[in-house]
This record gives C-alpha cells, structure tokens and sequence, in this order.
C-alpha cells in the first residue's frame, strides 16, 4: 500500500499559498503612484473647500490639495502633490486629521 499524504504536508501548502497571496497584495498596494493621493480644489488663501471646476482652465482661482481633510475647510494636507509620493505608500500617516 502506498501511504497517502500527510495532513500537515497540505496544509503547509496552504500556507504559503496563503502568504504569496498577501504577498502579491501588499506589493500591488505599495506601488500607488502619487497621482493616486486624494486630492481636493480649495482656496490658497483660506483652504475652504471649493468645486473642481474653480482648479480647472483658464482663469483657475483654486489649487488642488492633497491628502486633506475636512468637508468645509480642507486641514492636514499639502498643496505639493510630490510630497504626497513616500515610497509609494501614499500621503502620509499624519494627513486626514484636521477638520473642517
């Protein structure tokens, strides 16, 4: 007779079938480019919130904003969409805190 498999053979298998899984995961998640940061038009001078319309064409009045938070007045972010790119993780942990 031939002896079949032992359990803990699978089931290691598994597991590192598993960890190429979260693996493959977590290098697609890191390769974000900075053009991916959240990004919102506001005023320069009083970081209220403003449509996108007032960032595009001829005659723009606002900037675009990244990684900021806040509905009304945007907080936490920069108007430097280069300082958004760290190691392709995104905005930094710290922006999205400030209210508004």
């Amino acid at each position: 007779m031939t002896p079949s498999p032992t359990p803990g053979r699978r089931r290691s298998g598994a597991v590192a079938l598993g960890m190429v899984g979260t693996l493959a995961l977590a290098l697609t998640s890191c390769s974000s480019s900075s053009s991916d940061a959240p990004r919102r038009c506001v005023d320069p001078g009083s970081l209220k919130v403003l449509d996108n319309h007032s960032c595009s064409g001829t005659g723009a009045t606002g900037r675009w904003y990244y990684c900021g938070s806040g509905s009304l007045t945007a907080g936490g972010g920069t108007f430097d969409q280069a300082a958004t790119k760290r190691g392709g993780f995104g905005c930094p942990s710290h922006s999205g805190t400030a209210g508004g």
